[in-house]
């Protein structure tokens, strides 16, 4: 949907470098992708300095920030400047709807006016503080109860500010819900100057998503990917406004941020498509686990295919094999892992041949091999790993 509407400007697409705090924030927010939950796109400058598209049953919504930063670390925001409201006036009706319309939230609000319903919500984001005006505007809004003086000043001009994009008058409660959707991120760390953090606060969200814990040339190395990709997606102009040239041009997808780990696009969605909603984390222990062993990307192709299908199998028969016999089987696999896996240990597919051997020859004499073979015990291995490691 985000195709369907003219960007109100893409003048910071090709300089992008005046926005560094931008390219941080984007960054940040683009790990969220990995997840697997319900954020599945970042857009970089377009429409705002980044969007973020969340999808659920009813479809896709966005989430537009606007970054702002002050290199005076003691420097609160004021109505004036984030509002575009004067806290001298003392007749808000004489408040001027052209500056709350320029302001910086003026054209957040714009958002829930264009989007609608797809917006879901509006974000100013900033390394500092808000004055106490502005913070009891925000608590008022937050709460419903609507009845500081500003916040009746933005109720009253509302419906003039966007007059050019609404059709009639928005009624009381449809303005107040938009103003609902407005969020303030203040005093974010990795927004700050100098010492912000920025490169621990990544390491962190990576292993929060992946599993992955990272030496600091390694991390180094990724955050300068992350930020070279960012990059690339905020600096061209869009010349025609397609679903595929935003895609190309300005959205961070999962592939993109696979390529940036290193992680194998195939091995991920072999897991995906087996019904892990941990894919990111699964291929990521797989794949390292087995490239400190020396194995390359066809040996970790095969083991998430094998892991998959594995996964599949207990689904479909957890409920159909009896209880006693699913714990044995599982006690087995177990049982094998142990066996193969000991504290600096790597783990070779070859070195697994024979205990996968022996595993079946064992299940079956006990009469529960059922319809399992050598693979499906692998891909019983690799989740058995998984689970470890996570």
């Amino acid at each position: 949907m985000l195709h369907t509407k003219e960007p109100r400007e893409q003048n910071g697409r090709d300089s992008f470098s005046r926005y560094r705090a931008q390219v941080r924030s984007a960054a940040m927010a683009s790990l969220a992708i990995l997840e697997g939950g319900s954020i599945d796109r970042v857009y970089c400058d377009l429409h705002d300095d980044f969007v973020v598209r969340r999808k659920d049953e009813n479809g896709f919504s966005y989430v537009f920030y606007q970054v702002k930063t002050k290199s005076k670390q003691n420097h609160n925001w004021s109505l004036g400047e984030v509002f575009g409201l004067n806290s001298k006036v003392k007749n808000q009706s004489k408040q001027s709807p052209t500056k709350i319309k320029d302001s910086f939230v003026g054209k957040l609000l714009l958002h829930t006016v264009v989007f609608d319903k797809h917006c879901n919500s509006v974000v100013f984001q900033t390394n500092i503080n808000n004055s106490d005006d502005v913070d009891a505007l925000l608590i008022d809004v937050e709460s419903g109860v609507f009845e500081d003086k500003f916040c009746q000043a933005l109720i009253e001009k509302f419906n003039e500010c966007y007059e050019d994009v609404i059709n009639g008058k928005l009624t009381e409660n449809k303005i107040k819900e938009n103003l609902n959707k407005l969020k303030f991120e203040a005093d974010v760390q990795y927004l700050k100057e100098g010492n912000n953090n920025f490169r621990p606060l990544v390491g962190e969200k990576i292993y929060e998503y992946s599993e992955v814990d990272l030496g600091r040339l390694e991390l180094e190395e990724i955050i300068l990917k992350l930020l070279d990709l960012i990059e690339r997606k905020s600096s061209s102009i869009i010349k025609e406004i397609t679903p595929e040239s935003i895609e190309e041009y300005a959205g961070v997808s999962i592939d993109d941020l696979l390529s940036v780990l290193s992680i194998s696009k195939d091995a991920y969605y072999n897991l995906l498509d087996g019904g892990d909603s941990k894919a990111v984390k699964s291929a990521s222990i797989i794949q390292r686990t087995l490239q400190s062993a020396g194995s390359g990307m066809q040996e970790i192709e095969y083991c998430t295919r094998c892991k998959t299908n594995w996964d599949l199998w207990f689904r479909k028969n957890r409920h159909v094999i009896s209880e006693l016999d699913l714990n044995a089987i599982t006690q087995s696999v177990k049982k094998l892992f142990s066996d193969v896996v000991s504290p600096g240990n790597q783990v070779l597919i070859a070195s697994l041949k024979g205990p996968i051997e022996e595993a079946v020859n064992d299940l079956e004499s006990k009469k529960l091999l059922y319809d399992l073979n050598e693979d499906l015990l692998l891909g019983a291995f690799f989740s058995e790993l998984v689970k470890v490691k996570s």
